[in-house]
């Protein structure tokens, strides 16, 4: 036989070596991510349940529930997400320029987003329901669930913030809870963008209060791509930054919605700024308050009947919001107090419009759940408790004026129990930890000064104490009742 060469023997053995571990490198990443993607779904475990849930009531409602308690043969479902879905198909066929010339009144951010599923459902050939009321449009079951997972998203972003102001797994289930029975208004009338917004805008004070304002722009300004309400709580979360900084973060927050609106407004001006600016209000859809006497009326709407304008009373919204972020920026800044004075702008939405609709109180709801994370019990179940009353109040089935005293005086309860009842020290010991310290090292060195001037002082006179003291002259020597002292 003859003999293999020594360095044919080494290397086989150094590639079997060599394939070995690279098995095992790859076996480890993939526990690796398995491991990441375990911990990722176990700290996002409530907000994941609560969509779940959201998502098996509603659809349960919609195709089997209400049809059968009402006896009817078709499923349940509202018109506004449909008229989102048919300008997402103007969207595949090219004719984005013209979104604005029906009843969209908004940011064109959701109709982008349910770009993907028109294009599955026209792939499939599924049945749709644009301009007429259809019993089973097949389109439904991809279009539900993906209203419902696109509106979930304000669950992961209220339970972020809610963790970062150091709420317990209790409180997170108590938010997740009421959050999931605000969210249905919002999924039930097919608006899924007030949603999204409220989740950017979560985010978007998350990263002001790490003090990362380019990033809280942008996200500030993802909200505003969806819906632009979320104006309102730009003083409060930018003005802190400084005044020279707000020109520079407005900047960025515009962007994504004026990278959206360029091709509308070049296509078709007159409609695109008059949806934007004067932004009709249908009473017929909604619920009118009193400032309606204010508002003008708007020509006839051939989808959605008469239509008014928002009317000049929404600007004393805006100018309150200007002035809460002003006094926010003289406060102590403080992540718990910034959503408290967010939900209290946003609830001059509901204030200030001449028209609303029901799912105008969830965002002053989200962000009223979330502030009393770390509050007590009772002040988190009477919070809950409110927002549940409101929520059911806002849906009423009422078109006359009365209905809108109780909604506001809801939302009025809700931010007075939920408004922080923190001290000022308390909040400028948790908003500028740096200063407490300075304070507390000052405080250090003053006391070892005084102690040391004290020890001193009372050295000095405990000398002069033991030192006899002369009889003035002139006057005798007086008895001393104990000469060993003397």
């Amino acid at each position: 036989m003859i003999a293999a060469p020594a360095d044919f023997l080494t290397g086989a053995s150094s590639t079997h070596d060599e394939g070995c571990r690279r098995r095992s490198d790859v076996y480890s990443r993939q526990v690796r991510s398995l491991s990441a993607t375990s911990r990722a779904v176990g700290r996002h475990a409530i907000p994941l349940a609560g969509a779940v849930v959201l998502l098996g009531v509603f659809m349960g409602a919609s195709l089997w529930a209400v049809p059968h308690l009402r006896h009817s043969s078709g499923w349940l479902y509202f018109g506004d997400i449909w008229n989102y879905f048919q300008l997402a198909h103007f969207t595949d066929l090219g004719i984005y320029q013209v979104i604005y010339g029906q009843t969209l009144t908004t940011t064109p951010g959701i109709i982008l987003v349910l770009a993907p599923a028109w294009a599955i459902t026209h792939a499939a050939g599924m049945s749709v329901a644009f301009l007429f009321e259809v019993p089973h449009p097949m389109a439904w079951l991809v279009l539900g669930p993906y209203e419902v997972l696109l509106s979930a998203s304000a669950l992961f972003a209220a339970d972020a913030v809610a963790v970062r102001l150091g709420a317990t797994r209790e409180r997170r289930l108590l938010i997740c809870a009421g959050g999931v029975l605000a969210l249905y208004s919002v999924v039930l009338w097919g608006h899924p963008e007030d949603a999204v917004a409220v989740a950017f805008l979560l985010y978007s004070c998350l990263a002001a209060s790490d003090r990362r304002w380019a990033t809280s722009a942008w996200l500030f300004g993802a909200a505003v791509a969806f819906q632009p309400f979320v104006l309102l709580a730009l003083a409060p979360v930018f003005f802190p930054a400084g005044l020279r900084r707000v020109p520079g973060l407005v900047a960025r927050a515009a962007a994504p919605a004026a990278a959206l609106l360029v091709l509308p407004l070049a296509g078709d001006w007159s409609a695109t700024a008059r949806s934007l600016i004067v932004q009709p209000a249908f009473p017929a859809g909604g619920r009118p308050t009193p400032w309606i006497h204010l508002a003008t009326p708007l020509a006839h709407n051939l989808y959605a009947g008469a239509a008014v304008a928002g009317g000049p009373i929404r600007l004393l919204g805006i100018m309150l919001s200007i002035v809460i972020g002003l006094w926010f920026c003289r406060a102590q800044q403080d992540l718990g107090l910034l959503i408290s004075i967010a939900a209290l702008a946003l609830t001059f939405r509901c204030v200030f419009e001449s028209v609303i609709a029901p799912y105008y109180v969830f965002p002053t709801i989200a962000f009223a759940l979330v502030s009393v994370s770390v509050a007590t019990w009772p002040r988190s179940v009477a919070v809950s408790l409110i927002a549940v009353l409101v929520n059911w109040g806002s849906n009423f089935d009422s078109h006359s004026t009365w209905v809108w005293w109780p909604i506001v005086a809801g939302l009025a309860a809700l931010l007075a129990v939920s408004w922080p009842k923190r001290t000022a020290p308390e909040l400028q010991r948790q908003s500028c930890p740096e200063t407490a310290n300075a304070h507390s090292l000052v405080g250090q060195a003053l006391s070892q000064h005084l102690s040391s001037f004290a020890r001193r002082y009372l050295i000095v006179a405990l000398v002069r104490s033991s030192r006899p003291v002369a009889d003035p002259p002139g006057q005798p020597a007086a008895a001393n009742p104990h000469p060993s002292r003397r």
